[in-house]
């Protein structure tokens, strides 16, 4: 990760944005006891810490709520509100709570609001993501007063980076609580370093410091987060003044921004594959005919068509050329220095004349026609990476159209706008990002088989099965030696690779920009923290 600095000389200018935001205090200058004001490109989607684990609402929920153990900056395991943990046996845990840390209604954390988090966190009705992802397989008892004992069904060697992915909540506050009480901020009640102070959907979220908090106290005394989902306008924001600090500078301003005097730009490569999904089971699948529309099986089916898919696709000039640099090819689920990733699995080269040839052995000289789905909104350049995409497999006798959406259309579609609530597309563009840091996340919620009971395979939207894979992962699950387990998921990678579960298209670069007199250094998952941004020493 680096940070580059410039000195101020940009030019005031109008901020046009979408809606009625209108800055509520310029920010000028930057000081410490200070309001820091971020401009984010996406919303939360609610206050509720357990409503959905995505990056925007991870990181708003991170400012308010404790985790019982955090990931830094680069996704190790740092103590949170466990002080400390220790793996007793093959199937227990203990994790010791820190002494004086409260609530902020000054309620001490107690091993009881632990586990009534872990059970409630599975069952928030209407949740968009269920965190049994994370929490299944587990019981949770109180050993003593300081000490929270976890119990797995089988050897699970990553319960703490497990757990990192909830928000400890108050069970005396959310014993009665509904979403919407989180919304309004009525239960919005953490041990986190920042207080809730309003909410208000597509405007702002605001938050004043906890001068009680229990670990490092932020620079800013006050957090203004405004939603500025369109690149060009939170770039005007950042340099007309509105705002302090932008995430996800879009590719097209880089380049003039590290040339602007005043302005500091932070990056990271982020733990998060941008790919392409198949439908790898239904028999017909419903965007994909023959070329004069009549109905032909699923060629998805066919491991040799999506190889020939993956070869058509030229990965590195999708990430020079229509993301300006601020993604690295992808060649797998994970990139390099997150655990698990395979250092021999090669990045392919592109070859559109091998792709046809494969795409005609495969049973399709003449291609196809299908129809690509994603968001237009959710990634950096996303409609455009998925046109660029279509263009290259246009060459090889595929006929292509492009159906991108808002996110939030989109999402619900993929993952359940099908007959009887099944995933609905055959072809689609998504992401995903590894919560715990390391790759088994994606191994077990990405490629594993669809199991709703056993909470394996939640983001398997394309429904991809394959029972040695399964059993490998699984075994990955149980293993405790750290070096087995690596040598295991490692093998997990390049059979999925080989296999072509999905097609990896780029990893993102996480670009933030920021005024003069802030330092900040990148997160590898993408999360905007407010306790990250420090004052500059003068």
């Amino acid at each position: 990760m680096t940070l580059d600095r410039r000195t101020f000389m940009g030019s005031l200018g109008l901020l046009f944005l979408p809606g009625t935001f209108i800055p509520a205090s310029p920010a000028f200058a930057v000081s410490p006891d200070g309001t820091l004001t971020v401009g984010m490109s996406s919303e939360s989607s609610s206050m509720d810490p357990h409503w959905h684990i995505r990056t925007a609402n991870s990181s708003i929920a991170q400012h308010i709520f404790d985790r019982i153990v955090h990931m830094d900056e680069t996704q190790n395991v740092v103590p949170g509100l466990a002080e400390s943990w220790r793996n007793v046996d093959e199937l227990t845990w203990e994790f010791t709570l820190r002494e004086g840390a409260t609530f902020h209604n000054g309620d001490p954390v107690t091993v009881e609001d632990l586990i009534f988090t872990y059970e409630r966190a599975q069952n928030v009705p209407g949740a968009i993501f269920n965190l049994r992802a994370y929490l299944g397989g587990k019981s949770f008892e109180k050993a003593d007063e300081r000490t929270l004992r976890v119990i797995t069904d089988a050897p699970n060697p990553i319960v703490p980076r497990e757990l990192s992915t909830t928000s400890i909540i108050s069970k005396a506050v959310g014993e009665t609580a509904l979403p919407e009480d989180y919304n309004s901020g009525k239960a919005t009640i953490g041990t986190g370093p920042f207080k809730f102070v309003a909410y208000k959907p597509g405007e702002v979220i605001e938050l004043e410091r906890n001068d009680d908090y229990w670990g490092e106290k932020p620079d800013w005394s006050r957090v203004v987060i405004r939603p500025i989902p369109t690149g060009g306008s939170r770039v005007a924001a950042l340099q007309s003044d509105g705002v302090d600090v932008i995430d996800t500078v879009p590719p097209s301003d880089v380049e003039h921004l590290e040339a602007e005097a005043g302005i500091a730009l932070g990056r990271g490569t982020a733990n998060r594959m941008i790919f392409l999904f198949f439908d790898h089971d239904r028999e017909v699948t419903p965007y994909v005919t023959a070329k004069d529309g009549s109905e032909i099986p699923n060629p998805f089916k066919n491991q040799m068509v999506r190889d020939a898919f993956d070869l058509a696709i030229d990965k590195k000039a999708i990430s020079a050329r229509i993301l300006s640099g601020n993604g690295a090819p992808a060649e797998q689920l994970v990139p390099t220095g997150i655990y698990g990733h395979n250092p021999d699995i090669p990045l392919r080269d592109a070859d559109m004349a091998k792709a046809k040839e494969m795409l005609a052995e495969a049973g399709y000289p003449d291609g196809f026609k299908v129809i690509l789905h994603g968001p237009n909104d959710r990634f950096i350049r996303d409609s455009a990476v998925m046109q660029a995409a279509a263009q290259m497999l246009t060459r090889i006798g595929v006929e292509i159209s492009v159906d991108a959406m808002p996110a939030n259309i989109f999402y619900k579609r993929a993952s359940s706008g099908g007959p009887d609530g099944v995933p609905e597309f055959s072809f689609f563009l998504v992401g995903y990002g590894a919560a715990t840091g390391e790759v088994s996340a994606a191994l077990r919620n990405l490629v594993h088989t669809y199991d709703k009971s056993r909470g394996l395979g939640s983001n398997n939207r394309g429904r991809y099965s394959n029972p040695e894979l399964d059993a490998m992962i699984e075994e990955g699950m149980a293993t405790v030696d750290d070096e087995k387990r690596l040598a295991i998921y490692r093998e997990c990678c390049a059979i999925a690779v080989k296999d072509v579960a999905v097609l990896p298209l780029y990893y993102p670069i996480s670009v933030w920009g920021m005024t003069d007199g802030i330092d900040f250094g990148g997160r590898s998952d993408e999360r905007t923290l407010a306790m990250d941004f420090h004052a500059a020493a003068s």
